[in-house]
């Protein structure tokens, strides 16, 4: 049957494209077969198709390509030109020769017009069947590899490849939340995007790129590469639009390294690399560390205690100790540190253990809370007994102070208690990025403003100690143990610089306490100084609520 809706031509033509519609690698050649059915009536001579595709992680070089689809042993050299653009920023343009001596009519060119259109849609949807097969394997974002894609492919890869010839590198953007504090989510997401075109311009065809989520990334790597590579991803500049215009952005990262061995698995490779990447982040000598055997203990530790840590709240397994402040003018108890210890069934956990995996992940926010809960409540305790309070200093991790109710929640808790707020001090780390600083200025403003006080600990160590001072009108600065140490090891300079800095914190209003107190001769250099207190060993060390009532009681040292 044919009549002007249907042609055995027109129908082998478009049997021939739909039959071969998942056949992504071969579909030029189907296109061109196709072709010949209905050339002779088209007076088809020359059909070229030039697709350009932009840079993407998929394509990081971008592609501009041409195929020859059709071509007749002579055809003119003037053509009709038809051009069509893909949804992701590319275009397929058509170039359509008539065949020698002729010229197509304004009839002829809607038959060719037609056609071409028909080939434009099945490349369109070829490319997109090609992207809806990979997407549960590819990040939604940045078009790299996503853990499942990592596991698919690599699998793939070494049964291709021997396992043992590679490495996993896994590594973090350094500091990436700044980039989002400084143009929000877009810029964020466009220096992923940028940033993974580069990783996957530099692995080779027998090489994976992934993102496993966040600004974590992992590359399966040839081991003669990683140098080079290490070199590569360890401080790179990605341009990219805020609202001032284009910026170059310093991108730097913490790597973790594992060489696979005969017989590894791709579990292993992902699983180690991203043991010593945490390794790296924790570290203050290097960005870069390789994979050892005792981290998988480390490794395993952590993750009890974070899968522990609620249970503990719950169940009131960390317990408030005291650390005595004692007063140099008058031999006497002027304050005392809140110190959290954590008793598990088996044993009393040290707060170096428990803390660090707590600050990475975030929750040291919630025993932060519960320590000025019970310190609270403790002090409560002693008001209702007739004890009278010193004030006491409790830690705040610096990861709250872009908690813009960070003050107004703290006043709550006290008040909750009916607690004087003189008695409460919140003290926080020393910080030296000026964008922490200026942050922890307008909090140190909120708690003046409840009339709350507020301490710099460990103060000394940070790149911006002078700086601060200026800015913070803090109530106390807490002297790092790095200064009382060089007061016994009979150093002039160091009594000079010491006894100064003490000298110009007593001008500016500032109570000044030195911290890590162990030796008799270290107190003595402090009273000739006009340090007003100090803590250490020497006096106490951290002891449970009923030794330190004891205390309270006496006032006395």
């Amino acid at each position: 049957m044919d009549n002007e809706l249907y042609s055995k031509k027109f129908a082998g033509f478009c049997e021939m494209l739909i039959s071969n519609f998942s056949d992504i690698n071969n579909i030029n050649s189907y296109i061109a077969s196709a072709l010949k059915l209905v050339a002779d009536d088209l007076k088809l001579g020359l059909l070229t198709m030039d697709v350009v595709i932009p840079v993407s992680v998929r394509v990081p070089q971008g592609k501009n390509v041409r195929y020859h689809l059709y071509e007749a042993s002579e055809y003119e050299e003037e053509y009709k030109e038809y051009q069509f653009l893909t949804a992701d920023g590319g275009r397929i343009n058509f170039q359509v020769h008539p065949i020698l001596g002729y010229e197509y009519d304004e009839e002829d060119e809607k038959h060719i017009s037609f056609i071409v259109k028909i080939i434009a849609y099945v490349c369109k949807y070829v490319r997109i069947s090609g992207y809806e097969a990979m997407t549960p394997f590819m990040d939604s974002l940045t078009g790299a590899l996503n853990s499942n894609g990592l596991m698919r492919n690599g699998g793939i890869l070494f049964i291709k490849n021997d396992i043992s010839e590679y490495a996993s590198v896994f590594f973090n953007i350094k500091n990436f939340s700044q980039f989002n504090r400084e143009g929000g989510a877009k810029l964020g997401d466009e220096i992923l995007k940028k940033y993974s075109i580069a990783i996957n311009s530099y692995i080779q065809k027998d090489e994976l790129f992934a993102r496993i989520g966040g600004d974590g990334f992992v590359v399966f790597i040839k081991k003669t590469r990683v140098d080079d590579f290490v070199d590569f991803i360890s401080k790179m500049k990605i341009r990219a639009n805020t609202k001032r215009g284009p910026k170059d952005f310093e991108v730097m990262t913490s790597i973790g390294l594992y060489f696979a061995v005969p017989k590894d698995n791709i579990g292993n490779m992902l699983n180690y690399s991203l043991t010593a990447c945490k390794y790296a982040r924790q570290s203050k000598n290097t960005d870069c560390v390789w994979f050892r055997e005792y981290m998988i203990d480390d490794d395993a530790r952590e993750k009890e205690i974070s899968y522990k840590f609620y249970d503990a709240v719950s169940e009131e397994k960390f317990e408030v100790f005291y650390q005595p402040k004692v007063d140099l003018e008058t031999d006497s108890l002027g304050g005392a540190e809140a110190l959290v210890r954590w008793a598990s069934k088996e044993r009393l956990i040290k707060p170096s253990e428990f803390i660090p995996v707590l600050e990475k992940e975030g929750t040291i926010k919630d025993l932060d809370f519960y320590m000025l809960k019970h310190v609270c409540m403790d002090i409560r305790s002693w008001l209702d007994r007739g004890i009278k309070p010193v004030p006491i200093s409790v830690n705040f991790s610096k990861i709250h102070i872009f908690n813009d109710n960070l003050a107004e929640r703290i006043s709550t808790v006290i008040k909750e208690y009916g607690i004087d707020p003189k008695y409460i001090e919140i003290e926080i780390t020393e910080m030296s990025d000026l964008e922490h600083n200026a942050a922890l200025k307008e909090f140190v403003d909120a708690m003046n403003k409840r009339k709350i006080k507020t301490s710099i600990d460990d103060f000394g160590i940070g790149l911006a100690s002078i700086n601060i001072l200026r800015d913070l009108d803090v109530d106390c600065i807490k002297l790092d143990k790095i200064y009382t140490d060089r007061l016994v090891e009979g150093n002039d300079k160091d009594y000079i610089i010491i006894s100064s800095l003490v000298d110009m914190l007593k001008k500016i209003g500032k109570n000044v306490i030195a911290e890590g107190v162990e030796k008799t001769e270290q107190v003595d250099y402090l009273k000739k100084m006009g340090c007003k207190y100090a803590q250490g060993y020497l006096f106490d060390e951290p002891i449970k609520n009923d030794e330190f009532i004891n205390i309270l009681t006496s006032k006395k040292y």
